[in-house]
């Protein structure tokens, strides 16, 4: 069983030097980390957590809260019905798993007194509004990243993690426009979270650059089929009734088309559907809706690195970590 001795022995450093990189603690020159790490990998070399635990008071646990879209009344709901919330998990799951970190999952109503029992060395944070308990002065010294930064109020936060929505409300517009569609309205749950506050703003500006006027439905949370059908039969009912529909999320692009067909409306001939978010149900319908790849297992990765940083070195690497998102175009807008 490769030991601490042989890992340093292997690097050319001393057994202290290994003991502070495998721990976190000391001011390690970054090249010297970084061969350690690579020779303890190399090695196959395993650390003892529960030594780690002892020697750096820490518990090697890191907290997931998921704030948005969860039915406060349902008590046993943790994670929203999306595949992008899986896969933040499972992308958060795996970046602490590789450095010997454990994650648990609590309730968007879970206090703060509750975590400080669990004894978790820190939090990721999903689509905060800005108003959660961990933006109070009882938490604000512990090491918290969002994904998607808090804007309602703005608040600081040490490292946020997102994607440019602004531009994915962008690219939707623009490839609607492009298929043909001159009347795209927007379906969305409630602003005042960073991810659709930024596809709102994207797609307005966007609809008026092309001299046409923007159309933002906003229905409340969590997002329902019945909330998106009565959006989308508001819309349709207007005397100039959109000829494309934008959704925030893939919930709500398979409400849409589900409303569509019930009402005989062909897609993408008479509407066309384009989701702010892709995910793999998307594509088991007929037609296959076009959906934004926002790559949520890159985005969880991103957050519990960024957030073991906070833990072990006191500063994240970067402050905003921004993961690309791209178009996958399918047949609900496949007009032309």
């Amino acid at each position: 069983m490769t030991t601490i001795r042989d890992v340093a022995a292997a690097a050319g450093v001393s057994i202290t030097t290994v003991s502070h990189v495998l721990s976190g603690q000391g001011r390690i020159p970054q090249h010297t980390r970084a061969r350690v790490l690579q020779v303890a990998s190399d090695l196959g070399y395993r650390a003892n957590v529960h030594a780690q635990q002892l020697v750096t008071r820490r518990s090697r646990t890191l907290a997931v809260q998921i704030a948005n879209s969860v039915d406060a009344t349902a008590g046993a709901v943790l994670v929203p019905n999306s595949e992008y919330f899986l896969q933040v998990l499972n992308g958060a799951a795996e970046a602490a798993a590789q450095r010997s970190y454990a994650t648990i999952l609590v309730p968007p109503d879970a206090g703060l007194d509750g975590l400080a029992a669990f004894g978790v060395d820190g939090v990721v944070l999903v689509d905060p509004r800005g108003d959660e308990p961990f933006f109070t002065g009882r938490w604000q010294r512990r090491p918290l990243v969002t994904i998607g930064r808090p804007i309602s109020p703005a608040r600081e936060v040490p490292a946020v993690v997102d994607n440019d929505l602004v531009g994915a409300g962008t690219q939707m517009v623009e490839h609607l426009w492009q298929q043909g569609y001159r009347r795209p309205a927007l379906i969305t749950t409630d602003t005042a979270r960073s991810y659709t506050h930024d596809i709102a703003t994207g797609y307005a500006r966007t609809v008026r650059d092309r001299g046409a006027q923007p159309v933002i439905v906003e229905i409340g949370e969590p997002s329902t089929p019945e909330g998106a059908a009565d959006a989308l039969s508001g819309l349709l009912d207007r005397g100039d009734p959109p000829d494309a529909v934008v959704t925030s999320s893939e919930i709500l692009a398979l409400s849409v088309l589900h409303e569509a067909a019930s009402r005989g409306i062909d897609v993408p001939g008479e509407l066309g559907i384009c989701s702010g978010v892709d995910s793999c149900s998307l594509r088991l319908t007929s037609p296959q809706i076009t959906g934004m790849s926002v790559n949520p297992r890159q985005v969880g990765h991103a957050a519990a690195t960024a957030l073991m940083s906070l833990v072990e070195n006191g500063i994240a690497q970067a402050k905003t970590i921004e993961v690309p998102a791209r178009l996958h175009p399918r047949g609900s807008t496949a007009r032309s």
